[in-house]
């Protein structure tokens, strides 16, 4: 007797679960997502350079995408393709209503992800996606199509010195590199001359407007600072935030 009631208790319990499982169902609230609304661009063919990397290259505006339902966040996003690629390998950039401002930097970076060539203008494709969960079907806005031309992102330093003649212009300077433009730079250079002793400058520019030259490893803007090393093969580091310099004899 005591068996079977543990068994009709137990069955119970299962019930009710069931039950309350069922209702929770019948209950559950769903969102709705509407229709993305119209994209436009401030233009069409923005200029991009790595001197106006920080400027504004293309303001986007539409508006809010509606939601019916229960009450859901949506996420914008533009994504950005090659011309005629259909979206189907969007590199993405993430985006808010009205409108959203690309910088110059931000968009060449998203053109290099598609991996576009620097200097050879093309056409892309651009369009909003709106989504409120990862399981739900998103809406897309109209594509509007850019003409761009992307740029590299590699900066130099120059190395005007007595070996050439302290003309930054010319042709046989050696220079380092930044890859990524973070003023951090890195290279191999090699001094030629019959001194004894090389004099240089950094400079950021085939112009002497902003140069740099150092003491002990510290660098010094402007002045009659001049690094002195012997003629030969050199590793340099250069980094101008922390305004210092190494240099090793390879």
């Amino acid at each position: 007797m005591k068996k079977i009631f543990i068994s009709i208790l137990a069955l119970s319990s299962i019930m009710l679960l069931m039950l309350s499982s069922c209702k929770k169902d019948e209950t559950k609230a769903y969102s709705s997502l509407g229709s993305t609304g119209t994209l436009t661009a401030s233009t069409t063919a923005p200029a991009l350079s790595l001197e106006t990397a920080a400027n504004t290259a293309v303001t986007f505006s539409f508006p809010e995408t509606s939601v019916s339902g229960t009450k859901a966040v949506v996420t914008y996003t533009l994504q950005v393709d090659k011309k005629g690629n259909n979206f189907t390998r969007p590199t993405e950039i993430a985006a808010a209503v009205p409108s959203t401002v690309i910088t110059v930097d931000a968009l060449n970076t998203a053109l290099h992800n598609l991996g576009l060539a620097d200097g050879v203008e093309t056409q892309v494709e651009i369009r909003v996606k709106s989504a409120i969960a990862a399981n739900a079907d998103a809406t897309y806005s109209n594509a509007l199509t850019l003409t761009v031309t992307p740029y590299s992102k590699t900066s130099y330093l120059y190395l005007p010195g007595s070996y050439q003649g302290w003309n930054p212009a010319s042709d046989d300077i050696q220079t380092i590199s930044s890859p990524t433009s973070n003023k951090i730079y890195d290279g191999e250079v090699t001094f030629t001359s019959n001194d004894a002793t090389v004099l240089f400058k950094f400079t950021t520019g085939k112009t002497w407007d902003e140069n740099y030259g150092g003491v002990a490893g510290k660098l010094i803007a402007g002045g009659d600072t001049n690094i002195p090393v012997a003629p030969g093969k050199y590793k340099i580091h250069v980094d101008l935030n922390t305004m210092s310099y190494t240099i090793d004899k390879l």
